[in-house]
């Protein structure tokens, strides 16, 4: 077998565990959704990224605020700062720079969690006592990114558009009520799709790759190092990878506006 048959072969293995993996996820979902399972996930994954998520958002929107400033200033656009600022924030921004930071704690945290009970024997503890480490162990924290990850984003998104209110006003000496009527323009329907379909599309990103290279973790302490590893840098491109498919889906096929 060449490198190209070889290549192929590792990718459709890859495809085929990791599609079988959130498929039997969704259905433990539905037919046997563990609730303090997934409360703890919840709190894990949601309440304990609040103060990287919260600081990320607000120094975003300062600078993003700071930025437009400078740059709608010599041409007097600085009327519409706020609209530019929260379509920036809730379009794009926000949803992006919540998931990558929650990808940097909750992906790694999920990958060396699961990839060391799988060095260490628990999974296949479960498998022997006939629990389906798909129902114990991917289900819950898939849900829970499915829930937290757009309440996070969403809470981001206004603690960027306030911080972006101190630079317009502090820096550009734009009246609050005239930044607030920009965001108010900026909260279309359009805008409001995006800010809240990619959420929900990144919180299962993070979450899945996480649980997939834990399940394919093997060997050693090391071995869970490399896992890792590969979870957040793999959540990360994929993330980057669907905000512009999302987009050009919005933009193009629903016709979306900006």
């Amino acid at each position: 077998m060449n490198i190209i048959e070889t290549y192929f072969a590792d990718l459709f293995r890859t495809s085929g565990f990791f599609t079988m993996m959130v498929l039997r996820a969704f259905r433990y979902m539905i037919t046997r959704f563990r609730t303090r399972e997934t409360l703890v996930q919840m709190d894990r994954i949601g309440v304990g990224s609040i103060p990287i998520v919260f600081l990320a958002s607000i120094f975003a929107g300062l600078d993003m605020a700071l930025q437009f400033e400078s740059v709608m200033a010599p041409y007097g656009a600085k009327a519409i700062l706020g609209k530019v600022v929260a379509t920036s924030i809730i379009r794009d921004l926000g949803p992006v720079l919540a998931s990558l930071v929650m990808s940097a704690r909750v992906t790694s945290g999920i990958a060396s969690e699961i990839g060391m009970m799988n060095v260490t024997q628990q999974v296949e503890a479960l498998r022997v006592m006939g629990v389906d480490p798909i129902d114990r162990l991917v289900a819950p924290r898939m849900f829970a990114g499915f829930v937290m990850n757009p309440i996070l984003s969403v809470a981001g998104d206004f603690l960027g558009l306030l911080s972006g209110l101190w630079i317009a006003f502090l820096v550009g000496k734009v009246p609050a009520p005239q930044y607030w009527a920009g965001v108010r323009e900026a909260l279309t329907g359009e805008n409001m799709a995006n800010g809240l379909i990619k959420p929900f599309v990144f919180g299962f990103i993070l979450t899945s790759v996480g649980c997939y290279y834990g399940m394919r973790t093997s060997g050693g302490a090391y071995d869970v190092g490399r896992s890792t590893n590969k979870a957040v840098v793999a959540s990360a491109v994929w993330i980057l990878i669907a905000n512009f498919l999302i987009s050009k889906l919005l933009l193009d096929v629903l016709g979306f506006t900006l």
